[in-house]
């Protein structure tokens, strides 16, 4: 029989020998937003939940796939229809306390794998916030920082700045590879009309050294911001492949870090 990995499929006694197992708590977050007329609105939650789930498949005796979070910060994306925003200190709380649940029961390590550009502050919190109040440790990782920089450079055809931003190259070649199905590919416009300045750009590549998000609709006319008329599928099977196994390398790093005792030096 295969083992299991998906934590709703485990009943409670299973869930205590999971946590002596010392696995990894894999939690994807994404959001539900407008991600221009070519992509659904489930893109954020589904890349980050499928390359989990093909990250822990590969580990089950080391890892657990939580179901992901599906909504998250993201007002500045409400002038175009189906985005579903909740307010940031919301969101934090949420998360926590999902991680604040995990440590009770004995788990020590937990991941959030993000799949939302704007979700990396409020889960840097919520990630700080976990491994400050409770007996565990937990990490926060969005996947595009996972693909290797060489092969980013290889496979990107859109310029930079701006050319992998929102519902991108890269973005559509990941949804292209893992639910093609849901690509209107036909639909797809290279869009990239936010002022560029030395301070200020988008890109997921290479952010800018200003943190700023304005309105979504003043720089953008289709919702998205780059060029998904360079995304093939080919190009998102490398990017998915890469992330995967260094997700796997990560998951496996993190699960014999040593947490350390705490001193109190007062």
């Amino acid at each position: 029989m295969p083992q299991k990995y998906r934590y709703e499929e485990f009943t409670w006694p299973e869930i205590r020998e999971a946590v002596a197992q010392n696995r990894v708590c894999v939690l994807p977050v994404g959001t539900v937003e407008q991600h221009g007329p070519h992509l659904p609105l489930v893109t954020d939650v589904l890349t980050a939940a499928e390359m989990s789930r093909m990250a822990v498949e590969r580990m089950p005796e080391e890892a657990m796939l939580m179901p992901p979070v599906y909504y998250a910060f993201n007002v500045h994306h409400m002038d175009f229809p189906g985005t579903i925003a909740i307010e940031g200190e919301t969101f934090v709380r949420y998360v926590t306390d999902i991680g604040k649940s995990l440590a009770h029961h004995g788990f020590r390590k937990i991941l959030l794998v993000n799949g939302h550009g704007s979700n990396v502050p409020f889960l840097d919190i919520a990630a700080r916030n976990i491994t400050n109040q409770t007996e565990a440790i937990c990490a926060m990782v969005p996947w595009w920082n996972l693909i290797p920089k060489g092969l980013l450079q290889e496979l990107r055809e859109s310029e930079f700045p701006g050319g992998m931003a929102h519902g991108c190259e890269l973005e559509t070649s990941v949804l292209l590879y893992l639910r093609g199905d849901l690509v209107q590919f036909e639909k797809a416009t290279r869009d990239i009309h936010f002022q560029k300045t030395e301070f200020f750009y988008w890109d997921l590549a290479a952010p800018s050294p200003v943190f700023f998000q304005e309105w979504f609709s003043r720089y953008s006319k289709t919702g998205s911001v780059g060029d998904p008329t360079k995304a093939t599928r080919e190009k998102g099977q490398k990017f998915v492949e890469s992330v995967v196994e260094r997700m796997v390398a990560l998951l496996k790093e993190f699960r014999v870090r040593e947490i350390g005792p705490r001193v109190d030096h007062h």
